[in-house]
């Protein structure tokens, strides 16, 4: 009697723990003996329980391999963690060094910085750019908007600086002043209080803060009228750097 594929497969796990009764193996066994597919699906069994039998083996030999394993992913670790360490060092030098060439943290001393100011009124400057290059000028509408002055001040680094409309109509000066030092000047700490003009301090970076010439000079532009510059040191003397 022949007995469909189907019902064989059901029976192998029966027949494979040998709790299967003796008529029910031998049609597994007459069954195998003729299909070819389901002998194939039978050693795939046997395979599979061999497999995890392994896996539950408690033998020396995979006590010995299980210790290697742990073993090895210690050594992983260790490994990842130095890599690890090793690449956020490299950022922290990276950034460290970024910041004392460029972070203004050290301050200038006095004696190193020399200040000069030039005031003029807003409505005595000459509008137009084909005046003395000499002197700072105004012009209307230069820029990319109609509505734009432009202003053009001799040897500033920045020598066109645009300006709205807005900004030179509420203001009757403005004061161009130049800060001359060995160093370059990333701060400067001020504020105003009237006509005067309050320094506490000149810093510059840590590292690479030597001006590519024997001294560098810097302008600033204020659309203010400034009488005086004073600087004030820490015990609150003050020291007048320039007067108009």
């Amino acid at each position: 009697m022949t007995y469909p594929c189907g019902l064989i497969r059901d029976l192998l796990p029966l027949y494979l723990d040998d709790v299967c009764q003796e008529d029910s193996k031998q049609a597994v066994e007459q069954h195998l003996s003729a299909c070819e597919k389901c002998r194939q699906y039978c050693e795939s069994m046997k395979f599979i329980e061999d497999f995890a039998e392994k896996q539950h083996d408690n033998s020396e030999d995979m006590r010995l391999a299980d210790g290697l394993k742990r073993i090895k992913m210690k050594i992983n670790k260790k490994i990842r963690n130095i890599i690890l360490c090793s690449a956020a060092a490299a950022v922290f030098l990276i950034i460290g060094f970024n910041a004392l060439c460029t972070v203004p943290i050290k301050s200038i001393d006095l004696k190193n910085v020399t200040v000069s100011a030039a005031v003029y009124p807003i409505n005595e400057l000459p509008h137009n750019l084909d005046v003395d290059q000499d002197s700072v000028t105004i012009s209307f509408g230069e820029a990319d908007t109609s509505d734009t002055y432009r202003i053009t001040i001799p040897d500033m680094p920045n020598a066109k600086i645009n300006m709205t409309e807005n900004v030179m109509e509420h203001n009757e000066f403005v004061t161009v002043i130049s800060w001359s030092c060995p160093y370059l000047i990333r701060e400067i700490k001020s504020e105003y209080q009237g006509d005067t003009l309050y320094v506490t301090a000149f810093q510059t970076t840590v590292l690479n803060n030597k001006a590519p010439a024997n001294v560098q000079t810097t302008q600033s532009l204020e659309f203010k009228e400034i009488n005086q510059i004073v600087f004030v040191e820490e015990d609150g003397k003050e020291k007048v750097l320039w007067s108009k």
